[in-house]
């Protein structure tokens, strides 16, 4: 089977090796630009493609009729997708004799759209997966051909999270390619009523709102960390990120930001204590709760904004 590839980060690197493993020809890699902050932590799809001599293209937008048309001179069987940015118009999908998939890191039909990897630990789920779906004029809401299932534990955070998905996904799709090829995927309508779209997230998200709840806060914390934007708060002003943290199930009486002691690090929440592990005063550096107490020069009774 011939196929054409749109996708990025390690979860394009993932479809590639698999695409390779059941011997299917590979048309083409379409990919987006990385940045080098991105690239820093995250695999290349295009890389990868380069050194295995595959053609990589990077359209600004792949929809246009002449990028169509390359898709079509590459005639290809399927058109597979991974966290690529870019819905599939109607005119390239029927380029391919079987049309176009996506492998979306949600159990769909739930956390369809972006940030589902940061939502399910946010909203304290217990489970996420892969799915294989065709590609229809929903946003991630075709017909769903496979799923797996992968568990969610309380030291997960946004990348350990991100690795068990592309490891899932490498597992799985082997086996799925070759249904799809073979025809023995069986194609289910989603179900709409269990259907969630909980929205892109912007950095602004992960400020800190200490009224909450110390599970709530610790959730956000391991939701976003790095290579995440990061969930921050403040002090006089003076902004840093929370990288790391600890639930405390300790009642107390002061107001939620408050500083109850600074070895260790605790801050009085909406309900309970959260422990302050480690943070940073920007995306590129770790301290300790110590360092950070040394740095702003925090004491007892202090209160973060």
């Amino acid at each position: 089977m011939r196929v054409v590839l749109c996708a990025y980060h390690e979860m394009g690197c993932a479809a590639l090796e698999s695409v390779q493993e059941v011997g299917f020809d590979v048309a083409g890699v379409f990919t987006h630009a990385g940045a080098q902050q991105e690239n820093s932590f995250f695999a290349s799809v295009e890389a990868l493609a380069h050194q295995q001599q595959i053609p990589v293209y990077c359209p600004e937008d792949i929809n246009t009729p002449e990028w169509v048309a390359m898709v079509a001179s590459l005639q290809p069987d399927a058109i597979l997708t991974l966290s690529y940015r870019q819905m599939l118009s109607p005119a390239l999908i029927a380029t391919a004799k079987k049309g176009a998939f996506n492998v979306h890191a949600s159990l769909l039909p739930a956390y369809r759209g972006r940030a589902h990897l940061n939502w399910v630990i946010i909203r304290n789920e217990r489970e996420t997966g892969v799915t294989l779906h065709r590609i229809s004029p929903i946003p991630d809401g075709g017909p769903i051909l496979a799923q797996s299932r992968v568990v969610i534990t309380d030291e997960d955070d946004a990348l350990s999270l991100h690795r068990k998905l592309v490891r899932t996904t490498r597992e799985q799709l082997p086996a799925w390619l070759r249904g799809l090829q073979a025809g023995s995927l069986v194609e289910r309508a989603q179900d709409e009523a269990l259907a969630s779209e909980p929205g892109q997230r912007k950095p602004q998200d992960g400020h800190i709102h200490w009224q909450q709840s110390a599970d709530d806060i610790h959730r956000l914390i391991r939701g976003v960390a790095y290579p995440w934007p990061g969930a921050y708060s403040e002090v006089d002003d003076q902004r840093f990120i929370v990288w790391k943290s600890r639930v405390i199930t300790q009642p107390h009486q002061h107001a939620p930001g408050t500083i109850l002691s600074t070895e260790p690090l605790y801050i009085a929440c909406g309900e309970n204590v959260l422990e302050i592990v480690a943070a940073g005063l920007s995306h590129h550096d770790n301290f300790s709760a110590a360092q950070l107490v040394q740095h702003f020069s925090l004491h007892d009774g202090m209160q973060l904004s």
